[in-house]
């Protein structure tokens, strides 16, 4: 963080976008007080009747809550707390899945990065928990494509993308051959 190595202890904050500001600006003294220095949000979180997702279903920016993550994504910056911005298709278990395609998922990642772009303390998973055989299934050629699109709009930004279970070694060579994820 800020040029220094750090071992990063952190959460996962998934509906984040849906908290009032004063909420969330307590949360983050409440986590750095603790020693918590990075946090997941969900940029499609939307479970059990509520919608906090940052795009709409073709991918395109959806307010409040795209500022509502740019805020929580710039405060954050100024605290010196990195943030794992997370995407997924969804499963459709808890909530309507909200990317339902390939090209509602490019423009997801295009929105996100152009939206974010400024802030530096921030990196983007693709797909979370992209390899398994559901609706939340990114395909490695599709992670190939977004991973793209992202470095298209940011060269400099880091991009992964979430794996369920244990990595088999053929896997792991896709995500650091084929789609050339920053790390895993």
């Amino acid at each position: 963080i800020d040029g220094k190595p750090t071992f990063l202890l952190g959460i996962s904050y998934y509906g984040a976008l849906g908290a009032p500001a004063e909420f969330i600006e307590q949360d983050l003294d409440d986590m750095q007080k603790l020693g918590i220095h990075w946090i997941r949000v969900w940029a499609t979180w939307a479970a059990f009747d509520n919608d906090v997702t940052a795009v709409e279903s073709d991918g395109k920016p959806r307010e409040p809550y795209m500022s509502r993550l740019e805020g929580l994504v710039a405060e954050c910056d100024r605290r010196g707390m990195i943030v794992d911005v997370t995407l997924t298709r969804g499963n459709g278990v808890v909530g309507k899945p909200r990317i339902r395609s390939l090209e509602s998922h490019r423009q997801a990642v295009e929105t996100i990065v152009s939206g974010l772009r400024s802030h530096r303390n921030w990196y983007l998973d693709l797909g979370n928990e992209r390899n398994i055989r559901d609706k939340r299934h990114v395909g490695f050629d599709e992670l190939e494509d977004l991973r793209a699109v992202a470095k298209r709009v940011d060269r400099k930004r880091l991009i992964t993308a979430s794996h369920a279970g244990d990595i088999p070694d053929d896997d792991l060579k896709r995500y650091l051959l084929d789609v050339q994820v920053d790390f895993i």
